[in-house]
């Protein structure tokens, strides 16, 4: 009984200690809270640092909310990415907070002169989530851009990211498969392009045009340095070889026809067979999806067989003559976006270690066949080309 009377006190104080209160606690009212951060290297090769910071009582809803921006941006220059963050936290009241920031813009001359920096800084922040959206902004500055507002939503930030989603890619991921290919040996790191579009300026102005759109993709060397621009009607294809695109529309001409028939691919699947090829390699793409007529702008009636054969015929021919351009295009950069470098190491490992110190000039020479593999499963409710005569329509 003794020995029990003598811990009480000991428990007591035990559980005095653990019951103490968070007297270091950071509450997020007190906090400057990121939506996005801006990065660009000026004329002085100077590092400059823009973030952008919502203003929590103007990101109400309804009658009662505030009228005005829901942001406002702060910027700062240095030596380093560092530097110039701890220059842009001298202009502010409160302690910021990056964990709601959904994108990083990266700035086209900073591009070009390589991310080794931004990399590093973002990599050792523990705050800074890796499933989050880097853009590179082409053309203009980003301190502007991050001041632009956007129709839709109160925070401009905000639009960037959804119009990444909206457009059919996945989302919410570039930063973290950046990382990864960066650093891997079979592929090289690409990046979504945004631009600021200046149509809201021509005509009236009183026109609310966004004045934000994606452009298509930047493509990096192995030193994290911009090499080229792929456009996004490009780009949508070298998605689909990925297997990170969930849909897209093709428009196919019709021989002998005026009009074209426009068609949407959906459940979008890749295959690539990599084969050793003397001192060179071989890759067959196969690209294959389900599709849809949206369109029909030919004589063709649809509801016959032998014409969905011909378009379907058309629509493979077509396109897998286009996604081999894009291939031949990309090629001489020596930057594999597409995958084949993975695709190889996965089929031919032992190979793959005399290949893999020159794979940048071994992807140059590729020899790459692609095949298309499109099925058209439906038509639409009609067949026949809605304003033509029965003497016009072709059978």
């Amino acid at each position: 009984m003794k020995s029990i009377h003598f811990m009480n006190p000991v428990l007591l104080l035990l559980l005095m200690l653990l019951t103490t209160g968070c007297w270091d606690r950071k509450e997020l009212n007190d906090q400057a809270i990121i939506t996005a951060w801006g990065f660009d290297l000026n004329e002085d090769q100077m590092f400059t640092g823009t973030a952008q910071f919502a203003i929590p009582s103007k990101l109400g809803v309804g009658e009662g909310k505030s009228q005005g921006k829901a942001f406002f941006t702060v910027s700062g220059n240095g030596k380093n990415m560092y530097d110039a963050s701890k220059n842009m936290r001298l202009k502010l009241s409160r302690p910021w907070f990056e964990g709601h920031s959904g994108v990083v813009l990266i700035g086209e001359t900073l591009a070009k002169h390589g991310l080794a920096n931004i990399l590093d800084e973002l990599g050792r922040d523990p705050t800074v989530r890796l499933r989050r959206d880097i853009m590179v902004l082409k053309g203009g500055a980003v301190q502007d851009f991050l001041e632009l507002t956007y129709p839709l939503e109160r925070v401009s930030a905000d639009a960037i990211v959804k119009m990444h989603e909206t457009a059919g890619l996945k989302a919410n991921r570039t930063l973290r498969n950046f990382y990864m290919a960066a650093e891997s040996e079979e592929s090289s790191p690409f990046l979504p392009v945004i631009e600021m579009n200046d149509s809201s300026s021509k005509g009236s102005s009183e026109r609310t045009d966004p004045k934000m759109k994606l452009w298509g993709f930047a493509i990096f060397n192995k030193n994290s340095r911009l090499a080229g621009y792929l456009p996004m009607n490009m780009g949508y294809y070298q998605q689909w070889i990925k297997e990170q695109l969930k849909s897209i529309i093709i428009t196919v001409d019709i021989p002998g026809e005026k009009g074209n028939v426009v068609v949407e691919a959906n459940h979008l699947k890749s295959k690539i067979v990599a084969s050793p090829l003397g001192s060179k390699v071989h890759f067959l793409v196969t690209l294959s999806g389900k599709g849809k007529i949206r369109e029909n702008n030919t004589r063709l009636d649809l509801a016959v067989s032998k014409n969905i054969a011909l378009v379907q015929n058309e629509l493979n021919t077509q396109a897998g003559t286009y996604v081999h351009q894009i291939i031949k295009k990309v090629q001489p950069l020596g930057t594999d976006i597409f995958g084949f470098g993975e695709a190889f190491h996965r089929q031919h490992p032992y190979t793959w270690k005399t290949l893999k110190q020159e794979w940048p000039e071994k992807f140059a020479e590729a020899e790459i066949s692609v095949s298309l593999s499109l099925q058209i499963q439906e038509t639409g409710l009609i067949g026949i080309p809605y304003i033509l005569k029965n003497r016009e329509i072709k059978k």
